[in-house]
């Protein structure tokens, strides 16, 4: 049965109601801590122990599982990023000749000399 909260007169000060409102948050943290333990004690008395017990390894056992994936899923990620690493060199290689290429082109294009001695 809800016990309805005191009502402090006008007259009284600030002080009582600060009071009565810390008294009533208590008496209702109190009341609420006896309604879950209760709730709990009642759950406890009808589950079996033994159901929950299967479902929890159940349930480890699927989280195995996930992380085995995970581990196989990070392993192909891993080995993925190496050949794009080993890709990126090869790049960076190539450009660099073709850089290296358009270097000489222009230096033949600037002076005809240099030409007849890179042709050599």
């Amino acid at each position: 049965m809800p016990v309805s909260p005191p009502v402090p007169s006008p007259s009284s000060s600030s002080l009582s109601f600060k009071s009565i409102e810390r008294d009533e948050c208590h008496s209702r943290a109190d009341k609420t801590m006896d309604e879950w333990s209760d709730c709990l004690k009642m759950m406890l008395k009808y589950s079996d122990p033994r159901d929950d017990f299967q479902k929890t390894l159940k349930r480890f056992t699927q989280v195995d599982g996930h992380a085995k994936n995970t581990k196989q899923s990070l392993e192909k990620a891993n080995q993925a990023l190496d050949q794009l690493l080993e890709k990126r060199q090869g790049i960076l290689g190539s450009i660099k000749t073709l850089q290296e290429t358009q270097r000489k082109l222009e230096l033949q294009q600037q002076h005809p000399i240099i030409k007849t001695t890179i042709d050599s």
